[in-house]
């Protein structure tokens, strides 16, 4: 009997014990769970952007073209916090106002009232904004280490570079290449094709024909012609990529790449190449230029009349409107689409830049659109379309598909045969005698040869063309004994000045801007002074007598 009874104690004691083994286990779990949420709270948020590869990745370096650093990274932290953990929400925001009077009360008051589980507080502290907010203790506050791109280059390179976003993700130019590269699995460093003192030099000096000529906007490209390099490509206004607010004005878009314009006469040289191109049209083959066209109810005039037959060559050097649209004329408006679209001025220029616009085209392409856009208008292309499509004119017919990245094997490019060799020969001697005598003398730089041509085109308000406001262009080469370059300027609404005796065209503007470029960036380029005192005589270009 006492047998029984002593059995049934041990039974109830053994339930005691695994009672209180089970409680004890449930409040271990209990604790440990808590204490990995508070681990979880100090060591930060698990946040959907940062898991991105991008977001996380140190971005590789870009060097320009010589080597030197123009982007990098350096780690910051920034600081978040959970709202809805928090209680005392108004003492919070003040004890943070005392501790970073920069923080504005509003801003922190939207913040913080709120049951968001994660909001950024601020990204990109100071060490001592840290610490003061650290020693706060505000449970649920968090220090995020992050990586933050740092531009060395400042505005110089911002065509080029682009910029990242404060996710450290790139927004256009080569940053947004980088990214598309990393997702390929490639993340090496970057070296640029453009030359960081060359881009200064280009800049400055378009800074200063601004200033000069009182123009609201500037524009330049520098390419390899043999090889597609963009040695320099500069938009002004422009913008330091450190301050990523200021990317995004209208002011600041990229003119090179991503701006349409009606260049004017620097697209004859197009209309001539297409007739020379053809083997049907010579440099001495004449059109009659006694009378203005008239077409579609608009006339169609010389800007200085030279009412006579003129040469090919002649049309070139007086920039005759009249000449060139009765080339256009001739040949038809199919083969002249065909022969702008072989050149690539009808589709987006392919380069590691991406997104890039096609140009501006009449949506139904008529005789009186030949017409017009033979002289440059009526067609709206980039500065970097105008030259790329201006390479073949003077490398022997090749068009290059342009680098922004170092060209490393020069046998290793893309181009295909656009123009008979002698057709870039012939329309190299009429860039060359539009510098020597033409509109284009002020382009002309001592100890190098340069050849060139102006273009000036009348600005659109309104929907019609605008006789006080205007662009100007110049599109050239050098040195033209050897050409190795080419360059594309624009001015926006340049205006008259004292030395140029009221006149705002290309010839008194933008081209001795193109000189005076050149004569800085040539020893940088290691273009030394020519021998040769003149490339071409007047004999070897066929010249109608008067």
């Amino acid at each position: 009997m006492f047998q029984a009874q002593d059995n049934k104690e041990i039974k109830r004691l053994h339930l005691r014990i695994k009672f209180l083994s089970f409680c004890f286990f449930l409040g271990f779990l209990v604790l440990s769970a808590k204490i990995l949420y508070l681990a979880n709270l100090s060591l930060g948020p698990v946040i959907s952007i940062a898991d991105s590869d991008i977001h996380n990745m140190k971005r590789p370096n870009i060097y320009d073209r010589n080597g030197h650093l123009v982007a990098s990274n350096i780690e910051i932290s920034s600081v978040a916090i959970r709202p809805n953990l928090l209680r005392n929400k108004e003492d919070i925001v003040d004890r943070l106002l005392s501790a970073v009077p920069s923080f504005q009360r509003e801003d922190l008051e939207y913040k913080i009232f709120n049951d968001k589980k994660f909001v950024w507080l601020k990204r990109g502290i100071t060490p001592s904004e840290q610490d003061r907010i650290h020693n706060l203790g505000i449970p649920g506050i968090q220090f995020i280490d992050e990586t933050k791109r740092f531009y060395s280059s400042g505005n110089t390179l911002s065509s080029v570079i682009g910029y990242v976003n404060i996710d450290n993700i790139g927004q256009g130019g080569i940053e947004k290449f980088i990214d598309q590269q990393v997702e390929s699995g490639n993340s090496g460093d970057v070296y640029l094709s453009a030359d960081l003192e060359v881009s200064h030099a280009m800049r400055d000096e378009l800074l200063k024909s601004m200033d000069e000529y009182s123009s609201i906007a500037a524009a330049g490209v520098l390419m390899d012609i043999n090889n597609g390099e963009i040695i320099a490509a500069v938009s002004l206004p422009d913008f330091d990529p450190q301050y990523q607010a200021d990317a995004l004005l209208p002011e600041n878009i990229n003119r090179v790449t991503n701006s349409l314009y009606e260049i004017g006469s620097t697209f004859k040289p197009f209309t001539i190449a297409m007739a020379l191109d053809s083997g049907l049209v010579h440099l001495d083959t004449e059109y009659d230029a006694r009378q203005p066209i008239i077409a579609g109810g608009h006339k169609i005039s010389d800007f200085r009349p030279q009412a006579r037959v003129l040469t090919v060559s002649e049309i070139f050097t007086h920039s005759s409107n009249i000449g060139a649209a009765k080339i256009a004329l001739d040949f038809g408006t199919d083969y002249h689409k065909s022969f702008l679209k072989k050149l690539g001025l009808l589709d987006p220029v392919s380069t590691q830049i991406q997104n890039l616009p096609s140009s501006s085209i009449p949506a139904n392409w008529k005789e009186i659109n030949t017409i017009t856009i033979s002289y440059g208008h009526g067609i709206a292309v980039s500065p970097l379309h105008a030259a790329v499509a201006g390479a073949p004119l003077f490398n022997g017919g090749r068009l290059i598909q342009p680098s922004f990245l170092k060209v490393e094997d020069n046998s290793n490019f893309l181009y295909k045969q656009v123009l008979e060799p002698s057709t870039s020969e012939k329309i190299k001697k009429l860039m060359y005698m539009n510098v020597v005598d033409g509109s284009a003398k002020r382009a002309s730089v001592d100890g190098i040869i340069v050849g060139g041509k102006t273009g000036t085109a009348n600005k659109l308000v309104g929907g019609s063309y605008d006789n006080d406001t205007r662009r100007t262009t110049f599109m050239g080469a050098f040195p033209l004994d050897e050409p190795k370059y080419i360059m594309f300027l624009l001015l926006d609404e340049p205006q008259p000045t004292e030395n140029s005796h009221g006149l705002a065209t290309a010839g008194w503007n933008v081209a001795p801007t193109f000189s005076k470029i050149v004569r800085r960036i040539a020893p940088m380029l290691d273009i030394k002074p020519s021998s040769i005192e003149r490339l071409y005589d007047y004999d070897q270009i066929v010249v109608a007598s008067n």
